[in-house]
Formats: C-alpha cells, sequence, structure tokens
C-alpha cells in the first residue's frame, strides 16, 4: 500500500503537516484505511488460494508476488475514486 499511494495515487506528493494531524488528510476513518484493509485481505485471499485448491498451485508458489500485485492494483483502483477535498483522498 505505501508503494502504490505514494508513487501512484498521490504522485511522490504529501502534505507533511497532515501526516501528524489527527483529522488530517491522512486520518481516514479512525485511523485505518477501507481501501488499504481490503486491497491487503483480498491480496493474501489470491496468495493463499492454492493451499485451498491445487488449481491454484502455482499462485502459492508465488505467493509474495501474487499479493503484492493483487493489493497494488486493487489499492490504486479503490483510491482513484477519492476527491482531493474528501479526507484521506488523492492529492
Amino acid at each position: 500500500m505505501l508503494i502504490a499511494d505514494y508513487w501512484l495515487v498521490r504522485r511522490a506528493r504529501l502534505e507533511l503537516e497532515d501526516l501528524y494531524r489527527t483529522h488530517g488528510r491522512y486520518a481516514y476513518r479512525h485511523g485505518w484505511n477501507p481501501a488499504a484493509v481490503v486491497a491487503t485481505l483480498l491480496g493474501c485471499a489470491a496468495a493463499w488460494g492454492g493451499l485451498l485448491f491445487s488449481a491454484l498451485r502455482p499462485l502459492y508458489d508465488y505467493a509474495w508476488f501474487v499479493g503484492f500485485g493483487v493489493a497494488f492494483v486493487l489499492y490504486v483502483v479503490l483510491m482513484r475514486g477519492r476527491t482531493m477535498g474528501e479526507p484521506g483522498g488523492a492529492v
């Protein structure tokens, strides 16, 4: 999430002061970014799918890359819908 957020969602621009504010741009919902949580859970599910389904075993063999790729793409897609004025929105 950190790589995707910094390089693609925010295009390497951060509001430094908001990183330290309780209700700043990066506060999200009670300190949790729902897009990051969903992307992480689905990335893990895709990576671990090979443990449950033998047809998906190749995904599990490369679990780190599969989980990273799925979470990365999903996070970027989920964060693109945010507006600039919204807390936690894209810059």
